[in-house]
């Protein structure tokens, strides 16, 4: 009989495994970040048709700071420790990703954002532009449909 044996089960690191993961090979780049946020929202806006207003409210900002950020190019990011509205980008950004895997059509992604859902017993569009735990809510309820859909389809087969 195997006796058990603790060296034997002992989880590898990735760190070790890839260059791409060790933390000293990839330097946080704020200038670089910030750049990939500003396409991230300009791919949205083009994508269903927003205002840098637009954007602005459903981030919680001020629309002259969206804007600004528009016309430069970038997101000033101060540091790798993510101010809020940073965080507010990024889940922003989340959500149309998920939105962009469940519907090609962009008109389709808008229909979405503004239909109410039984589920949810609020249009995800305006729970979003009512604070920043209201977008939070929607990228996690996106996150869990995307899991369960992905978890389902792959019992069924």
């Amino acid at each position: 009989m195997p006796t058990f044996n603790p060296e034997m089960v002992r989880p590898k690191s990735l760190r070790g495994d890839s260059p791409l993961l060790n933390s000293s090979s990839v330097k946080f780049d704020p200038r670089l970040a910030g750049r990939a946020m500003v396409e991230g929202l300009e791919y949205l806006k083009h994508r269903l048709n927003w205002s840098g207003t637009k954007i602005a409210s459903t981030l919680h900002l001020p629309p002259n700071t969206v804007n600004t950020w528009l016309k430069n190019g970038v997101v000033p990011i101060s540091s790798p420790m993510l101010q809020p509205n940073i965080q507010a980008i990024i889940h922003l950004l989340a959500i149309h990703r998920s939105l962009e895997a469940m519907f090609n059509d962009p008109t389709h992604q808008q229909r979405w954002l503004s239909t109410l859902h039984p589920e949810l017993n609020t249009i995800p569009g305006k729970l979003m532009g009512e604070s920043v735990d209201g977008l939070i809510f929607i990228r996690q309820y996106l996150d869990y449909v995307k899991y369960y859909h992905a978890v389902s389809f792959k019992n069924t087969y």
